[in-house]
């Protein structure tokens, strides 16, 4: 009876043992797609997969449950070989929700991973793992073939700082130093960096005449000095970068502007930004001649602003034109300079002759200028009469010399016919 009762525990064990085994399946990977295309596991380098530095990994991948039911599993994906896992792994790892199989059920896990920027150009191994709380259930590796980025996207802003980093008091400069990186298949040349604060109207460049593939270079330091008594406030600044003749890549960061103590306290008034003009009052020129009057027109607001130049009282002496135009724009701080050409007419009054230029700033601001014009003779190329006084001294010499030669002649020959008469023959 005892031996009976020992069959049957054994029986109910073996039963209790089985059923536990049924009922914890297994999982497999049907297929994974990267990034819409069907990859294969690695089998000893046979195969491998181009992704560029900086690409983006869309992991989608179907699961299978087989001999029995699955509970809590995640699938999770890491790229292995990269420096800097430990700081960016946020980047280059990814994991799913938690889910359940039954047998013979599949799901579809999608996961999302990046290539590092800073990754070496190489093969490297991406491995896909499933699991459970127990331990792992599938674990799979995938090569990887890492390359650089295609050109248009071959230089990378690696680094930059502003110094000082955060606060700069107006009429000062601060400098900005850029380190960037060819992440390219190729050297390149020609680099060329610009610093700007476009609200300042303020910037400065610098170039390099070659990166080598894989490698960085700093820029020397660029120096923007703020406009005086800019405006308390945060700006942007913009950092960009210039590569292959048509290709650029652009950073943004701010720096902040405080008012110098000398300024006016708060936001400058539109009737605080003065313009100063500089130009000669007065010119001398001759009749029929052209004279310019170099007009210097200096924003000293901090704001740019366009101006418009008109002429009046020129009608007694001739026709104006402004060069390069009647209307000038000028950035804060700047100074640019308009020229006015009098062209004055043949028959122009000899005296001074008084004219206005009258300057419209685009914010409301009007200053007249009267200038002078001094009118002495007639120009060098009026010179009719004078060439009829030199065509009049002319013929009178060439009937001079006639007179002469003539007189000459007759001489020598009275010469010739006394010789005739005195002459003795022997």
């Amino acid at each position: 009876m005892k031996a009976i009762w020992k069959v049957f525990m054994v029986l109910v064990l073996a039963i209790f043992i089985a059923g536990t085994v049924s009922a914890s399946g297994y999982v497999n990977i049907e297929y994974l797609k990267i990034n819409g295309e069907e990859v294969s596991p690695d089998t000893g380098h046979s195969e491998s997969l181009v992704l560029n530095r900086g690409e983006t990994v869309d992991i989608k991948m179907k699961v299978k449950a087989y001999d029995g039911d699955v509970e809590d599993l995640q699938a999770d994906a890491m790229i292995f070989g990269y420096r800097y896992s430990t700081y960016e792994e946020d980047l280059i790892s990814d994991v799913s929700r938690l889910f359940d199989l039954s047998e013979n059920d599949t799901d579809y896990i999608t996961l999302h991973l990046k290539v590092p920027t800073k990754i070496d150009q190489k093969y490297a191994k991406l491995r896909i793992r499933v699991a459970d709380e127990d331990g792992t259930v599938m674990d799979r590796d995938y090569q990887l073939h890492i390359i650089g980025v295609e050109t248009e996207d071959a230089i990378m802003i690696y680094d930059y700082s502003l110094s000082p980093s955060y606060e700069v008091v107006s009429g000062r400069a601060f400098t900005a130093l850029v380190k960037v990186k060819n992440i390219g298949t190729e050297d390149l040349d020609d680099i060329k960096v610009t610093v700007a604060v476009p609200e300042l109207h303020i910037e400065a460049s610098q170039y390099i005449d070659e990166i080598y593939m894989d490698e960085s270079e700093t820029f020397e330091e660029l120096l923007l000095r703020i406009p005086e008594c800019a405006e308390t406030g945060t700006y942007e600044v913009e950092i960009n970068v210039e590569f292959d003749a048509y290709e650029s890549t652009t950073e943004t960061t701010t720096i902040r502007v405080v008012q110098a103590d000398t300024c006016v306290a708060g936001p400058v008034n539109v009737e605080d930004e003065k313009t100063i003009i500089t130009v000669p009052n007065a010119q001398d020129v001759k009749a029929g001649a052209t004279v310019v009057y170099p007009i210097m027109i200096k924003n000293t607001g901090t704001k740019t602003k366009s101006y418009t130049l008109t002429v009046s009282g020129t009608d007694a002496l001739g026709t104006v034109r402004m060069d390069p135009s009647s209307v000038i724009l000028v950035d804060s701080g700047r100074t640019e300079t308009a020229y006015l050409y009098l062209d004055t007419d043949k028959d122009a009054n000899e005296g001074d002759t008084v004219f206005v230029v009258t300057v419209m700033s685009s914010d409301g601001e009007s200053k007249q200028i009267p200038l002078t014009a001094r009118v002495a003779g007639k120009a060098a190329g009026d010179t009719s009469v004078l060439k009829g006084l030199q065509i009049g001294l002319i013929v009178l010499v060439i009937i001079l010399i006639i007179i002469g030669l003539v007189v000459g002649f007759n001489k020598l020959r009275k010469e010739d016919d006394s010789d005739d008469e005195t002459q003795t023959y022997y």
